[in-house]
């Protein structure tokens, strides 16, 4: 048996490489795997259709066996094309055609693995598993294609359009908008990012404006398995944006029903104005309000007032320009109460304009908030969960407001469901892992923040929250590190340039601080905040000027703060003490605080009344200083009984054994603090809350303790 076969192989491979069939297959298969490269890179870029790459697929496929038949039947040569005449046998001969014909069921077999469209493909690949639900979806940021790349804004627009209006679909789960556009330039393929936002399907496409016409090409791929299953292109003059927007939409739901059963109820048109302009700029804004910088908040200020200008009704840009306001101020670059008055109308008109529209209530529940209004701010944010349960940020805010009541399990609760709704979305992880910080769970709060950097490793939110993290369990040469790095992504913002100032502090290089808060302008809130703690922590009982005139202003006016004030007037009451004036200090602080009652309603007074305990004690108000003091250890007690054990946590535990007339168990707890990573030695020196322990000799070595680390610290830095 063998005998017969190894001659009629032999004969084959001769009679194929004879007729030169074996070089022209590997001639058309280079060309065409050439072909099938450039035909990928650039129809799209060239606006083609989606079923013009599936035809050259197709054709190259078809190619094949043509090539193969005319190389085994006529040859090249100088005499012209001429016929074949075969020297093997008839079975030789046979088996060569067999040989081809699988060849060409091989290649065509390849060529649909690599370059499957999913055309007609559903049923071969109902076999493939997927952990996502089947009716997840995300859409990824459209690339701009347009031939100056000067219209990302409308691309992304046009993405977030379709976004909202597929999550508006009845039984279909849509990935919140800034985790999927945080991978606008991820390096992994498309099943990668389904299992990263745990969704089956996924949007892409581009989008080209030029002279007058938008054409959008969208595809829908399956991450199951990476397939293309459906692509279309969409042209139309650009004054028809809207029902651009309606088909493409449709056309999606389509393709998604035929796939994934129970979705229905597809509501288009949404979007509160039918201006093209008013649109486009608005989107504008909402691009620039999300990077949260200076830069860009002052931007996105400009772009709503003109979306509102052009179109006054359109309730979407007043509730974008009233977050603006507000944002300008959460991140030190507007006073609040200038803030407030800005915002006011804009978020008024918006609900006013649209009482449905759940984004409108969220803004007035921040301004609610903000302006010290709690019970109404939660009320708003709710009804705004109620009217869009995918809009992230009004979980977020709502979980600000249990926070600062001390309802740390309501504001984990509420702050795990917008991770939920956006699990990428830098805020909403930075506050995340703040509050597990808060709460001991260090080694957790740092993982939310490496994996949300994984995908954004430049984003200053999150390395400013993990270098506040660091900073706090006293692992100084890593937070300045996250914190330069922080401040060289967005030097202007003062968010970043307080936390270095604040990091350089922590290490006692408190020339290098100051010249750095000086750098901040004169007109910005939290220079005067940051030049009077460096003061502090330098011994210093001296007052900013700007501090002391907002001080008494304060006094009497029974003004609700915002926690960046409360702290701002901790720390005049501080130096107060130190100048040798308790009784100010507790004036001050009462007014902070309010009274005692108010403990109970906001945990984050916790601080500024234990301040105000031992002032009213230094005073000589012994018995107003008891009844601070009475509710005080009755509310801190619970609140610390929730936590973990961090620096920050331990060092509250010691002044709580204070408060309960335990001096050995104070010092205990300082010492877990120390092992913990507190390193705040300025504390030790010179917080009047550890007055009695002033004597204790175990105070002292603790504070050069960590005093000989920070010198050697910073000489080793220093030689870096």
């Amino acid at each position: 048996m063998r005998l017969t076969r190894s001659p009629l192989l032999r004969l084959t491979w001769n009679e194929l490489r004879r007729r030169k069939v074996t070089r022209a297959a590997a001639v058309y298969a280079l060309v065409a795997w050439v072909i099938l490269q450039l035909a990928e890179i650039t129809y799209d870029p060239l606006g083609l259709p989606g079923w013009a790459l599936t035809w050259t697929v197709l054709g190259a496929v078809l190619g094949f066996p043509v090539v193969l038949v005319l190389a085994w039947f006529f040859d090249v040569s100088s005499r012209g094309i001429v016929r074949e005449h075969g020297v093997a046998g008839a079975t030789g001969r046979m088996f060569a055609l067999v040989v081809v014909l699988f060849t060409v069921a091989g290649v065509g077999w390849w060529l649909s693995t690599i370059y499957g469209t999913g055309t007609g493909g559903d049923d071969a690949r109902a076999g493939v598993h997927s952990d996502a639900p089947a009716n997840a979806i995300a859409v990824l940021p459209f690339d701009d294609m347009s031939p100056q790349r000067d219209h990302r804004h409308l691309a992304d627009g046009i993405a977030e359009e379709l976004l909202d209006r597929l999550a508006r679909m009845q039984g279909l789960r849509v990935a919140a908008r800034t985790s999927s556009f945080a991978l606008r330039d991820f390096a992994g393929d498309v099943r990668e990012i389904g299992r990263l936002l745990n969704v089956r399907w996924v949007l892409e496409g581009s989008v080209r404006k030029a002279e007058g016409r938008v054409r959008i090409t969208a595809q829908l791929i399956d991450a199951a398995d990476g397939y293309h299953v459906w692509s279309e292109t969409y042209d139309r003059p650009d004054q028809d944006l809207f029902a651009l927007q309606d088909e493409v939409t449709e056309a999606i739901a389509g393709q998604l029903a035929r796939r994934v059963g129970g979705i229905a109820g597809q509501a288009a048109g949404e979007m509160s104005t039918r201006s093209p302009e008013a649109l486009e700029l608005y989107l504008q804004g909402r691009l620039a309000w999300r990077q949260r910088t200076p830069a860009s908040l002052e931007q996105a200020e400009t772009l709503f007032q003109q979306a509102v200008a052009r179109d006054p009704e359109f309730a979407h840009a007043w509730a974008g320009l009233a977050d603006t306001y507000l944002l300008q101020a959460d991140y030190g670059i507007r006073p609040l109460d200038e803030a407030i008055v800005l915002a006011e109308p804009a978020a008024v008109r918006a609900v006013t304009l649209r009482p449905q529209l759940g984004e409108a209530w969220a803004t007035l529940g921040l301004l609610r908030s903000s302006a010290g209004q709690r019970e109404a701010g939660k009320r708003s944010l709710e009804e705004a969960m109620r009217l869009d349960p995918r809009y992230e940020m009004a979980p977020m805010w709502l979980a600000a407001i249990y926070g600062r009541e001390g309802r740390l399990d309501r504001q984990r609760e509420v702050l795990e469901r917008a991770v939920e709704l956006n699990p990428l979305e830098p805020v909403i992880n930075s506050n995340y892992a703040n509050l597990l910080a808060g709460l001991g769970e260090v080694a957790a709060a740092r993982d939310v923040l490496d994996r949300v950097l994984a995908i954004t490793p430049d984003d200053p939110l999150l390395l400013r929250s993990l270098a506040q993290i660091e900073l706090n369990a006293g692992r100084l040469a890593r937070a300045l590190e996250l914190a330069r790095r922080a401040h060289a992504v967005d030097a202007r913002a003062p968010a970043s340039v307080a936390l270095l100032v604040e990091v350089l502090a922590a290490l006692e290089d408190f020339a290098a601080a100051e010249t750095l808060a000086r750098q901040l302008p004169e007109r910005n809130p939290l220079r005067p905040v940051l030049l009077q703690s460096l003061g502090l922590r330098r011994g210093e009982s001296t007052v900013q000027p700007a501090l002391a005139e907002r001080a008494q202003a304060l006094l009497g006016s029974g003004e609700v703060l915002t926690d960046r004030d409360r702290d701002a007037m901790l720390m005049v009451a501080l130096a107060w003490m130190r100048g040798g004036d308790p009784a100010g200090a507790a004036a001050l602080l009462r007014a902070v605080v309010g009274e005692p009652e108010r403990v109970r309603e906001e945990a984050a007074l916790l601080d500024a009344a234990s301040v105000l305990v031992r002032a009213l004690q230094l005073a000589d108000e012994p018995d107003e200083a008891a009844r601070y003091d009475r509710v005080l250890g009755e509310v801190a007690g619970p609140w610390l009984a929730q936590a973990g054990q961090s620096a920050t946590i331990e060092y509250a535990r010691a002044l709580l054994a204070l408060h309960d007339n335990d001096r050995a168990g104070a010092l205990a707890q300082l010492q877990r603090a120390y092992d913990a990573g507190f390193r705040q030695r300025w504390l030790l020196d010179h917080d009047p809350r550890l007055d009695v322990l002033r004597d204790a000799p175990e105070l002292a070595r603790l504070s050069r303790r960590i005093g000989d680390e920070l010198a050697g610290l910073r000489q080793s830095l220093a030689a870096r």
